[in-house]
């Protein structure tokens, strides 16, 4: 049977129940569903800790019984003599006491609806809680299924805001472009970092933050927080079981799960001897939580725009500027081959690891030339000039944006929230092989291109090239840009 049908067999409590299955009175299996299966050996069992807690013996003395280690005359002859320094209904106890007594019954034998009935016509005539059994209750827990899960949503989102952060800001991994599998994983990560940060928070609140939220607070009974330990092994349940470790598919089949006991009021196997409570239900909490939800959610989009500043900001060295230059170009996936930009701005080659580079058309790595004052650099600029070469050209387009990502993107009216990077983008973009002049945040850039002896261009689906006329007896290409502060 269910624990619906034991409370309404014993007349107890489901609290009074799993109280006694928490010490050990009263082992249950559990079916398939997670349900417990009570059998009617189960039932007796509880009638009898029912009948003897009434007459106040200890739980202790009960279990002696039950593990047989002990005889059931012998613990009623013990308890006859301290009922005798008891008042109000000890009288009665000591009655029943010897009643069962001289039944000369063992524990396993003892038929307890009889007494029980007797106990409680006594009850109903003296009008006395002298037999009651409400001080075996576990802690008391709420089943508001909705406000449990979205304060679990809150705090999975604060962890995944988290995870966000560090992989962004520390890692510099391009938030915006991350792959569905990459998303999938930064999920399954947030579950993680939640199942080692929400311990820490019952331990040292009793909540966390979207429990707060709902005035839901944890503890171990009515005195006490939850250790790191016990909060470990509570969140594991609720990460393993509730939420499905955060697989696809089977999550949802754990979060329906878990939302059918809770809405029949069963008590989650992860909250089983803990105290699960809550301050009220008020309105406002629920305006507290889209409030909340909003300023994570704005934290969210502040980490991806802080993304697109560079590390170095303000007035730049060269080093620093190199350094921003190979920031953008990490963050935007692009690979330089067998090459990369030391810290003097020059193209040197890496050490070769094995892996084979093949360049289609021309291609010269710029060096860039800085003109410094007082350390700091007033302006970048590089030269490209191509004669007589029978290779495509390529526009350049990659080095001129990173370049003045790197420069631009460091002056202080660049923001946060900016479009100057996509303006930026937008004007070379506009122009690959045509000369243009702008003006951002300070800085004037020029890019002059003049080219002889090309046909037109040619387009490989993301790149635009110019190709050699055949026909020409020469051709010449050449590009300057600078950008000055």
């Amino acid at each position: 049977m269910l624990i619906k049908e034991i409370e309404s067999l014993s007349g107890m409590d489901r609290g009074n129940i799993r109280f006694y299955e928490r010490e050990g009175l009263l082992t249950t299996k559990r079916l398939e569903n997670g349900y417990r299966d009570y059998s009617e050996e189960d039932l007796q069992v509880l009638l009898r800790i029912k009948l003897l807690r009434s007459l106040h013996i200890s739980l202790d003395e009960i279990k002696l019984l039950i593990k047989g280690s002990k005889d059931l005359s012998e613990t009623l002859s013990e308890q006859i003599e301290k009922l005798e320094t008891e008042k109000n209904n000890a009288s009665y106890a000591q009655k029943v006491c010897r009643a069962i007594k001289e039944e000369k019954t063992t524990f396993s034998n003892l038929d307890a609806t009889q007494y029980l009935d007797r106990i409680r016509d006594e009850e109903k005539e003296s009008n006395s809680s002298y037999f009651s059994t409400t001080g075996d209750l576990l802690p008391s827990q709420v089943f508001y299924p909705w406000r449990r899960f979205f304060a679990r949503m809150t705090d999975l989102f604060l962890c995944r805001i988290i995870w966000t952060a560090i992989l962004g800001l520390v890692f510099h991994v391009n938030l915006s472009s991350r792959s569905n599998t990459g998303q999938l994983i930064d999920s399954m990560i947030a579950v993680f970092i939640l199942l080692f940060l929400e311990p820490l928070w019952l331990h040292l609140f009793g909540s966390s933050l979207g429990k707060a939220i709902f005035g839901l607070r944890i503890e171990y009974g009515e005195d006490r927080r939850l250790t790191y330990q016990e909060g470990l092994v509570r969140t594991w349940g609720v990460v393993s079981r509730g939420l499905g470790l955060n697989i696809p598919v089977y999550n949802i089949v754990r979060l329906w799960k878990s939302y059918i006991f809770c809405r029949e009021k069963e008590v989650q196997p992860w909250d089983e001897y803990i105290s699960y409570t809550i301050k009220d239900t008020k309105w406002y909490r629920g305006a507290i939580f889209v409030g909340i939800y909003a300023a994570l959610f704005f934290v969210s989009i502040i980490i991806h725009s802080a993304q697109l500043l560079p590390p170095n900001r303000g007035d730049l060295t060269a080093s620093e500027f190199v350094e921003n230059y190979n920031y953008y170009a990490k963050y935007n996936g692009i690979d330089f081959g067998n090459q990369y930009l030391n810290e003097n701005g020059v193209w040197v080659e890496k050490e070769f690891d094995g892996t084979v580079y093949i360049i289609i058309g021309y291609s010269e790595s710029p060096d860039f030339v800085f003109n410094v004052e007082n350390g700091f650099v007033k302006d970048v600029s590089f030269e490209i000039e191509v004669k007589d070469n029978q290779d495509r050209i390529g526009a350049y387009e990659t080095q001129m944006t990173l370049a003045s990502y790197a420069f631009i993107g460091a002056q202080k009216e660049v923001s946060l929230f900016s479009n100057a990077l996509r303006r930026i983008a937008d004007h070379i973009s506009n122009n690959k092989f045509q000369s243009y002049r702008f003006t951002e945040a300070g800085v004037e850039v020029v890019c002059d291109i003049e080219f002889s002896g090309y046909n037109g261009l040619y387009t490989d689906f993301t790149s635009e090239w110019l190709i050699p006329d055949e026909d020409a007896r020469e051709n010449h290409y050449r590009l300057t840009f600078t950008m000055t502060k």
